[in-house]
């Protein structure tokens, strides 16, 4: 997932740096496109890792192994799409106004002060948006780490006991039974950082 994410860092760059306006704003919607996709992943693979989690702790001892290991592929994938989410707002944070400080360079050679003024404007507009999603993209890259604590947390105990009693004491933790909890307050976070960056993506993409 560090190709995906860094992906997303190069064509940022790439957007500030492209001569053709349009491909500016085509840049940068593709940059939106991947981070997309890595928060519609990580939410995705919330729901997997519970699943897993659920089905280790209610094994029969003879899939017990089985199921750990499962469990233990799908944690390690949680981690990496989390980390992918966390790559995805510190480059936002970095590189984010690289796009619209460029708009502002544009719109201050504009002769026309009417022009300008709409220029500006529009560009303000495309500020506050890009904040909001910003902000959302931070809350939800953050909102992982008491979830992956936890599930990480849930592997190391039952991997060092694992046997009938490990599954039995563990299933009967708090940290176990409010997994699914948990999981639903980042799903949720991750959701409105999907949808921050779908509505900013609209208001950039440019006519094809």
């Amino acid at each position: 997932m560090k190709k995906t994410a860094a992906a997303a860092l190069g064509i940022l760059i790439l957007a500030a740096c492209a001569t053709s306006t349009p491909d500016r704003a085509a840049k940068a919607a593709s940059s939106l496109d991947v981070m997309h996709t890595n928060s519609t992943r990580a939410r995705a693979q919330i729901d997997t890792v519970l699943t897993s989690l659920d089905t280790m702790l209610n094994a029969s001892p003879d899939r017990l192994r089985e199921t750990y290991d499962r469990y233990d592929k799908d944690v390690k994938q949680m981690n990496a799409y989390a980390a992918d989410m966390r790559e995805n707002d510190a480059d936002l944070r970095s590189n984010g106004n690289a796009y619209l400080a460029q708009w502002q360079r544009d719109a201050s050679n504009v002769s026309d002060p009417e022009l300008r003024a709409l220029a500006e404007r529009r560009r303000d507009q495309i500020a506050r948006s890009s904040e909001e999603m910003r902000s959302k993209v931070t809350l939800a890259a953050g909102s992982f780490e008491a979830f992956l604590r936890d599930i990480n947390d849930i592997k190391k105990v039952i991997g060092n006991d694992l046997t009938p009693v490990g599954q039995r004491n563990v299933k009967d933790t708090t940290v176990a039974q409010t997994a699914n909890t948990e999981g639903l307050r980042v799903k949720a976070a991750v959701h409105n950082a999907e949808q921050a960056i779908e509505g900013f993506r609209l208001q950039i993409t440019p006519a094809s």
